[in-house]
């Protein structure tokens, strides 16, 4: 008996849509071109804007413009998810809206068809949609914009802009601390300083070591610093040797894109690169709340194309008057509302004012719960 009850939405999908039945092809087919027609549009506005956006590279003399046509190429998967949801919402909104314009709504719910059932296919395709943006998002856009990124950063050097800059960085290592001035990571330099403390499993340090310059050697792994200061100290902290040199090689166990890259931007990480960030923060004392909170974006952000799926087949219900009008407005305000709310969430579960699952998952499940109150008062 609770074989078949769990077994029981499977049989009822299997005989209500399988074959799709003509209404259905109807109704899904008449969407799914509103929403491709849509999406394209949208993606090709931004596409257009970053050209603009970026047209003094293509004009400079010093900027290879192979650069910017993939950096905008490498775009446009996150060009994508950022206009789904707004493409889903007109397209369910206008369809359904027009549907209820003509009486064809009306005509088939007298027919003895549910409002439900009408819509079951679109929802079901937003709850895919869901699906398919979050691996979307794990697999083709994060990759694809650190892509972009560096082909961003050739277009920004070649107009004489400096990035990847780092200076002034004080960082907990495996063994003690460091603090250093500027890195060059194609001479695999660390310039104008170099300071080390180790510290003892005890929590006290050993020694101390400040130079002007260090230079890191992948094989074999080593330090060599250069005009450097060395003080060494016992357990009751008194100095025990000073000592200055002119060169020496440390067996310091981080490389230079530890100090390059202290910390990644996690919003630029797939689902298993978090993990390992987290657990790297953890190792230099770096906080990582903001890495935990994208765990949770990850999958909380792309719900947001079911969310618009269900209030906008509800609101293209009670439209009245001009379909594509009124779908327009909705759109605008509904995903304005969204993203506002959910930024404002986010933004503080970032900043330790709410626990994280609540600032991450507070605007997705208001949305479906005022989606469920809204189905129950139309009473269809």
């Amino acid at each position: 008996m609770n074989i078949q009850r769990l077994l029981y939405p499977i049989h009822w999908f299997r005989r209500e849509f399988i074959p799709f039945r003509i209404l259905d092809r109807y109704l899904f087919f008449d969407f799914l071109k509103n929403f491709l027609g849509t999406l394209i549009l949208l993606t090709s506005m931004i596409v257009i804007y970053e050209f603009t956006n970026n047209m003094k590279y293509l004009v400079s003399s010093k900027v290879d413009q192979l650069h910017v046509y993939l950096y905008i190429l490498y775009s446009v998967p996150g060009m994508i998810v950022q206009v789904v949801s707004p493409a889903l919402m007109f397209s369910v909104c206008f369809v359904v809206g027009q549907y209820s314009v003509n009486k064809e709504l009306v005509a088939i719910m007298v027919a003895g068809v549910s409002f439900l059932r009408i819509i079951t296919p679109i929802l079901f395709f937003g709850f895919c949609i869901w699906i398919f943006m979050s691996i979307f998002s794990q697999f083709v856009v994060i990759p694809a914009n650190k892509k972009a990124q560096i082909e961003y950063s050739y277009m920004i050097k070649g107009a004489n802009k400096l990035v990847d800059f780092v200076y002034q960085l004080h960082i907990k290592g495996k063994n003690g601390f460091y603090y250093i001035y500027w890195i060059d990571e194609k001479e695999n330099t660390v310039k104008g300083g170099f300071n080390y403390i180790d510290i003892s499993s005890e929590g006290l340090p050993n020694f101390v070591v400040a130079s002007q310059k260090a230079k890191f050697t992948p094989e074999p792994h080593h330090w060599t610093l250069y005009d450097a200061e060395e003080i060494r100290f016992n357990k009751d902290l008194e100095i025990t040797s000073r000592e200055k040199f002119v060169e020496r090689d440390y067996p310091f166990p981080e490389d230079i894109s530890y100090f390059s890259k202290p910390t990644r931007n996690p919003e630029q990480m797939n689902f298993f690169e978090l993990a390992d960030e987290i657990e790297s923060r953890i190792i230099k004392g770096i906080p990582y709340r903001d890495v935990i909170v994208q765990r949770h974006v990850t999958f909380a952000m792309p719900l947001m194309s079911f969310v618009v799926v269900a209030l906008g087949a509800l609101a293209g219900a009670i439209t009245k008057r001009s379909a594509g009008v009124a779908s327009l407005g909705l759109t605008i305000a509904v995903v304005l509302l969204y993203y506002i709310l959910y930024s404002t969430m986010k933004t503080l579960a970032e900043n330790g004012g709410l626990p994280i699952w609540f600032g991450i998952w507070f605007t997705p499940v208001l949305f479906i719960s005022a989606a469920y109150i809204l189905y129950k008062r139309m009473n269809i």
